[in-house]
């Protein structure tokens, strides 16, 4: 009991230290391209916003990786094993789908913080032939990682497993569990978007997931830590406390 409560415990404060670190991510993100939001979608801007970006962008990555995906492992094996009476199969398949989320992103944003700022900086000091060639290196690896990996591939399994888990959620937390629902939705519309190659869908469903996912994380690990009693085998009931 003692190490379910530990576990449960250090899941609630990864969940609720995730925020912070989303939000710097989306902060360093931005200072990169000089807060210019086109930079957000046009790889372009990023390349040429001078070698000084480079170590901002970095730790914008890095930021990514422990404020949208790691912090959050701990709480998807909690909510299976919390809810896996519910059907065993479909629990797993839903606890399954958001820890690839969680690898597959995870991946991506260590492939971005090394690969994107050597780009940067020998753009920097390259010739215009040779820039030609950077960019279209650039756009390869932005096109492959954030349309692809991210955007693409995880937001769709993502989706399927927030909007599964939101389906069990809404029974016991009816705001969590419609808030989990909305996240899922997010990010299958960003995907869908992606597919389509229609920015201003995939844009739509993006912006939601940027600000929901770690805000849905934070409000989790909270609803642990209010808990008198944070054991994984009593987790339900901590669901229906604030309530």
């Amino acid at each position: 009991m003692n190490s379910d409560r530990s576990f449960s415990r250090t899941a609630a404060i990864a969940a609720i230290a995730s925020l912070p670190l989303a939000a710097g991510n989306l902060f360093a993100m931005l200072a990169t391209v000089h807060f210019n939001a086109k930079g957000m979608t046009d790889p372009l801007i990023l390349l040429r916003a001078g070698t000084a970006a480079a170590p901002l962008w970095r730790w914008s990555m890095i930021l990514d990786i422990f404020g949208y995906y790691l912090p959050i492992v701990p709480l998807i094996l909690l909510l299976r094993t919390s809810f896996r009476h519910r059907g065993p199969n479909w629990i797993d398949l839903f606890a399954l789908c958001l820890l690839a989320y969680c690898i597959i992103g995870a991946i991506g944003g260590a492939m971005l913080a090394t690969a994107l700022p050597t780009l940067i900086r020998e753009y920097g000091t390259a010739s215009s032939s040779h820039q030609i060639s950077l960019q279209s290196v650039f756009t390869g690896y932005t096109d492959g990682i954030y349309r692809g990996l991210w955007n693409l591939l995880e937001e769709f399994l993502a989706g399927i497993g927030w909007i599964g888990f939101g389906l069990v959620l809404q029974t016991e937390r009816r705001r969590l569990g419609v808030a989990t629902l909305v996240l899922g939705a997010a990010c299958l519309v960003d995907s869908l978007g992606t597919a389509l190659n229609i920015d201003a869908i995939a844009s739509t469903g993006l912006t939601v997931y940027l600000v929901l996912a770690p805000t849905w994380a934070c409000w989790m690990g909270i609803d642990l830590l209010r808990s008198p009693t944070p054991d994984v085998t009593v987790a339900r009931s901590l669901l229906v406390a604030s309530n």
